[in-house]
């Protein structure tokens, strides 16, 4: 009688196998699309034409031994078959028990479910659920049917780890982000600027936008031209009103800056015009 270990044995092997074999036939095409191309459009090319007809050659001879090996080990499989089964690699692939289901073709392409070679079909059915095909499980209770598939398979696990490892990064750039951000909430500090939306993303960048803002609110009022004509009413109002906003501006990001570092107003100005200072402005 055949063991558990020894189908998985044999299975392993011929999945193996078979992925070998679908590699093989790619690689055959491809080099057959090659030649064509040559034969056709530059038939003079005779190093060219040569090398993928070497190519197909040798693609044709590993080919060969493969389907040797296979063939030795679905001798093996003849003399006690046992239970098999095995996902089509597709976004709505079926459970099917062989690779010569009605509702598959040549072209098809599986996942060997191995871990469950040699398994009662109620298991693989059971499990399969949604996912098996009815053709070639046409005992399958209609409850199990209709309940979502519990196999797991190496694809659904590298798309899951995939997924998890992206949400991590995704996790680790908004945490970085908040930390930099200018805001106790972790936002973007915002303001209005005319019809401008002004958006700091980062405390550094608040920082170099007080030290603006702060330099534009402190600008004496210029009220001659260099040559001593008078600026306009206009001219010299228009300075005051930006030199007002810029009064406003730097004290909401010397606010939120306060909050963020749970200090005083009073406290986070005297760091920021330290820094100011040094800088040499």
């Amino acid at each position: 009688m055949v063991t558990k270990e020894f189908a998985v044995k044999i299975d392993t092997e011929l999945s193996e196998l078979h992925n070998q074999r679908w590699a093989i036939i790619s690689k055959i095409e491809s080099a057959e699309d090659s030649l064509k191309f040559y034969q056709k459009h530059y038939p003079t090319r005779i190093g060219e034409i040569a090398k993928y007809e070497g190519k197909i050659y040798i693609f044709k001879a590993d080919l060969r031994k493969v389907n040797g090996q296979i063939r030795d080990l679905d001798a093996i499989y003849d003399q006690d078959p046992w239970t098999r089964a095995f996902l089509v690699l597709a976004s709505n692939g079926h459970v099917h028990s062989s690779l010569d289901c009605s509702t598959c073709f040549p072209t098809t392409r599986y996942q060997w479910l191995i871990q469950y070679s040699n398994d009662d079909e109620a298991t693989i059915v059971d499990d399969a659920g949604q996912d098996a095909c009815t053709i070639c499980y046409p005992s399958a209770p209609a409850e199990t049917l209709n309940r979502p598939s519990r196999i797991v398979t190496a694809d659904k696990i590298a798309k899951a780890q995939a997924k998890a490892e992206r949400e991590a990064k995704k996790a680790e750039r908004i945490a970085k982000e908040k930390a930099n951000a200018p805001t106790a909430s972790g936002q973007p500090l915002t303001y209005k600027e005319g019809k401008w939306t002004r958006e700091i993303k980062t405390e550094r960048s608040a920082i170099t936008e007080w030290y603006s803002q702060y330099a534009d609110s402190q600008r004496e009022i210029v009220t001659e031209y260099y040559d001593g004509t008078p600026h306009t009413e206009e001219s010299i109002q228009h300075q005051k009103d930006r030199r007002a906003f810029a009064g406003e501006i730097a004290q909401l990001i010397c606010f939120n800056l306060a909050q963020k570092h749970d200090i005083t107003y009073e406290e986070q100005e005297a760091i920021l015009i330290k820094k100011y200072g040094k800088r040499g402005y």
